[in-house]
């Protein structure tokens, strides 16, 4: 008898315990970020005259609780939480990192061009800790098939609580480990990678 209490009182724990963790992944925000639109479609993005845009989206729960910052160079664009997405679409043309921070830093390059818009999908993976952070970019119908019909959830940054760029150090880390990469034959993704005339 006090096995079976034992192990009822170990499940109802854990079965608590999930629900709060669900809970609590689904109903925040990202990290400096607040709702701009719900049901967005990807595909109405356009860049601002003569500059690039860049779309970055999470297409699973996975990994759901942890924040994605997401750089472009030292400055953070935004923060990306389970499945959502952000629109930067006044990048200014020329080749730029852009550099997604979790537990550790992953890194692409992109050659932004005027009146084009990248479309990049943000994976999680496991970490020591902490889900990493995959980049991949990929064509605006790879991205609308994986989030689904109704489109995602657009956040942008909260004004009132903008977040922090990356650290000097913190950047020339990513930047050198990308190139260490690229010369072992890595991320020919980004590097073959043209974007989406407008």
């Amino acid at each position: 008898m006090k096995v079976d209490c034992l192990s009822l009182i170990k499940k109802t724990a854990y079965l608590t315990m999930l629900i709060a963790v669900l809970a609590f992944s689904t109903a925040c925000s990202p990290a400096h970020m607040t709702v701009k639109q719900e049901n967005f479609d990807i595909m109405t993005v356009k860049p601002a005259p003569g500059k690039s845009a860049l779309v970055i989206a999470r297409t699973t729960s996975f990994g759901g609780a942890v924040n994605f910052h997401t750089h472009i160079e030292r400055k953070l664009i935004g923060v990306t939480k389970g499945k959502g997405c952000l629109v930067k679409n006044d990048i200014e043309p020329g080749p730029k990192h852009l550099i997604a921070r979790t537990e550790s830093l992953e890194t692409g390059k992109i050659n932004f061009q005027p009146d084009t818009v990248y479309y990049v999908q943000q994976t999680p993976r496991i970490g020591w800790v902490v889900a990493r952070v995959n980049l991949t970019p990929v064509s605006p119908e790879h991205l609308v098939s994986e989030i689904g019909s109704d489109g995602c959830t657009l956040y942008e940054v909260d004004p009132s609580n903008p977040g922090d760029d990356l650290s000097e150090h913190e950047y020339q880390e990513a930047v050198t480990d990308y190139n260490r990469e690229i010369k072992e034959g890595l991320h020919l993704d980004f590097v073959n990678y043209k974007g989406y005339k407008k």
